[in-house]
């Protein structure tokens, strides 16, 4: 978690150190660009339902709904294990990019380089994994910007263009997910 410093995006950041490339073209067409949208919606829906995690009530109350609750939730370890063995086999299969320290915001993407790997105002696309369950990228059409440099190092910019409310929306939800997470284990696990 983290807050934008001055000269880049704005607002809440997810950090995390997973696959990342960038892959220089034009911004596709409107038809190219709505299915691409769409796939990224999935796939944020994808990633959100199975970063869900339910947990069993320890109370049995014997009833037909605690019953249900606990066969939904051995359901739900089952499918959790087959998707986690099926990707396994496809990241074993599909050459990933290598991982990369990156900063996700609603609306763009910075990740730590020490080369930029293109001129700024050159479009493209980020392929961003942001789920170690479900290697699969987000296709994040838009631009680089200028690199950044703070204490951490030099940073790329990547400005998104053409993405849909629902995909923003579901950027927004994934970061401030990850948010919230990292607030609470900084609860639960105050520096001394």
């Amino acid at each position: 978690m983290a807050v934008a410093p001055s000269g880049a995006f704005e607002g809440i950041s997810y950090s995390d150190t997973l696959p990342l490339a960038f892959i220089e073209g034009a911004v596709p067409d409107a038809a190219r660009l709505a299915g691409l949208n769409a796939d990224n919606f999935q796939l944020l829906i994808a990633d959100a339902s199975l970063d869900e995690a339910r947990v069993p009530t320890s109370e049995s109350k014997g009833d037909d709904d605690s019953q249900v609750l606990e066969d939904l939730h051995r359901l739900e370890h089952k499918v959790n294990v087959l998707i986690q063995l099926v990707a396994k086999l496809v990241a074993r299969e599909q050459s990933m990019p290598d991982a990369t320290a990156w900063r996700l915001y609603a609306t763009g993407v910075e990740w730590q380089s020490a080369v930029a790997p293109a001129a700024p105002g050159t479009d493209g696309q980020v392929l961003l994994y942001v789920s170690r369950q479900f290697p699969q990228p987000l296709r994040l059409p838009g631009k680089i910007q200028a690199p950044r440099h703070d204490a951490a190092g030099a940073w790329q910019a990547f400005a998104f263009e053409g993405l849909s409310v629902a995909v923003t929306e579901g950027l927004e939800r994934l970061i401030f997910r990850h948010h919230r997470r990292a607030v609470a284990g900084v609860r639960t696990h105050p520096r001394d």
